[in-house]
Order: C-alpha cells, then sequence, then structure tokens
C-alpha cells in the first residue's frame, strides 16, 4: 500500500461511523414518530370497536326482548362484531368487556351493560359506554373512571 492510499482510509472510517450514527438517529425518529401514528390507530380502532358492540346490544336487546341487553360479546358474534373479538376479547392494543348487567328482577329483561375498552399499552386512553349509546374517554387510561365521569366523544 503506498502512502498516498493510507490518509484516504483514515479518513474514510469517521465518514463511515457519522453515516452509521445518522442513520441510526433517523431509524430512531421515524421510529418514534411512526408509533404515534398506530396510537391513533389504536384509539380510532377502540371507539369504532365500542361503537360496534353498543350497536350489537341494541340489536340484541331489540330481537331479545325477553332478555333485553346480554352481558357476553359471544351472544353479540355478528358480521359487525368480529369474531377475534368475541374469542379472547381484545383488538388493536385494547381488552374489551362488557358488565355490569342486571335485570331488577328475574321475571324482567336486562336494561342494563356497561363495556368498556382498556388499553394494553401505556399512556393511552380508556372508552367506555352504557346503554345510554353515549361513548365516553378517560385519558388516563382507567375504565373505572371512564364510568363514573368519562369525557362523552362528538
Amino acid at each position: 500500500m503506498t502512502e498516498e492510499m493510507k490518509p484516504a482510509k483514515k479518513r474514510l472510517r469517521p465518514a463511515l461511523l457519522l453515516s452509521c450514527v445518522g442513520l441510526l438517529a433517523l431509524a430512531w425518529i421515524a421510529t418514534t414518530y411512526f408509533r404515534r401514528f398506530q396510537r391513533f390507530g389504536y384509539v380510532d380502532s377502540a371507539i369504532w370497536t365500542v361503537r360496534t358492540v353498543v350497536a350489537g346490544e341494541m340489536k340484541f336487546a331489540e330481537v331479545h326482548p325477553d332478555l333485553g341487553y346480554t352481558c357476553t360479546l359471544t351472544e353479540l358474534a355478528s358480521d359487525e362484531v368480529s369474531a377475534g373479538l368475541v374469542k379472547n376479547g381484545r383488538n388493536n392494543g385494547y381488552a374489551f368487556e362488557i358488565s355490569g348487567c342486571r335485570a331488577t328482577d328475574l321475571q324482567r329483561p336486562n336494561m342494563t351493560y356497561q363495556v368498556t375498552a382498556r388499553p394494553l399499552h401505556p399512556e393511552m386512553p380508556a372508552f367506555c359506554s352504557d346503554q345510554t349509546g353515549v361513548v365516553r374517554s378517560d385519558e388516563s387510561g382507567s375504565v373505572e373512571k371512564c364510568l363514573r365521569n368519562g369525557v362523552p366523544l362528538g
């Protein structure tokens, strides 16, 4: 190797290292940026799913007036409520549950229910609704707070 080539090789190493560091920084920024979009997708999906479950509950109560609302996702299985959600209660970063069902007595239909969407990832809002059909949210991610005094969505 000639003496003229040695300085060029020495200059190439820092440039290559700087390029690698730059690419890693760019990848980190892109990942952080796209994670925000993924969060928006999860939130939109959770809102849509809660609304779908509410519509399923209304349809169920209409078809089964003697029973009223149901307290299980399996009874809501239809084209609107996906089989995956019914099977494991989870969808796109949220766990869904129906609770709060109670009839005034055994001879009357169930007139109440609560559907909740609990986030499975930190820093995600919780969503909820009930027989009124109003979907509410809690930015702290608490379904209990959502049910007590959640902010209604428009």
